[in-house]
């Protein structure tokens, strides 16, 4: 049987268990908190006055946005698409910038802590990420 030596087999990619439960926790958190934001902008505290002085309607439901953005971003991740992980980057910055405008003052940083450890997790199989 004669093999041609031009025919190349693609490499399997290979998730690992610690991306994948990663990207699955993340995925999960952000449908999550997709349901909560809504539940919190269409609950009676709304008419009432927020429980967080800092928050207005408008801004429940930009969170919910960026959490659905977010999960769209997960599940891509999962598909092993690079440019997932910069919108989660650009998601994690308008949070950022969305929290400090609200006042809720150092809590503001946390949402970088996930990018940032998505982006430890992602490093070692980065080159097996499709770029778009």
């Amino acid at each position: 049987m004669l093999t041609c030596p031009f025919h190349v087999v693609a490499a399997k990619k290979e998730r690992g268990d610690l991306l994948t439960i990663w990207l699955s926790l993340l995925l999960v958190a952000n449908i999550v908190v997709v349901f909560l934001y809504l539940v919190l902008a269409l609950s009676p505290f709304v008419k009432h006055g927020l429980p967080f002085p800092g928050l207005s309607l408008w801004t429940l439901y930009l969170f919910s946005v960026l959490g659905a953005f977010n999960a769209v971003c997960a599940s891509f991740l999962l598909l092993w698409k690079k440019w997932a992980f910069f919108g989660l980057c650009g998601s994690a910055a308008a949070a950022l910038v969305l929290n400090s405008y609200s006042g809720v003052g150092l809590i503001a940083f946390e949402g970088l802590a996930g990018v940032v450890i998505t982006f430890l997790v992602l490093r070692p199989k980065w080159n097996l990420f499709d770029n778009f």
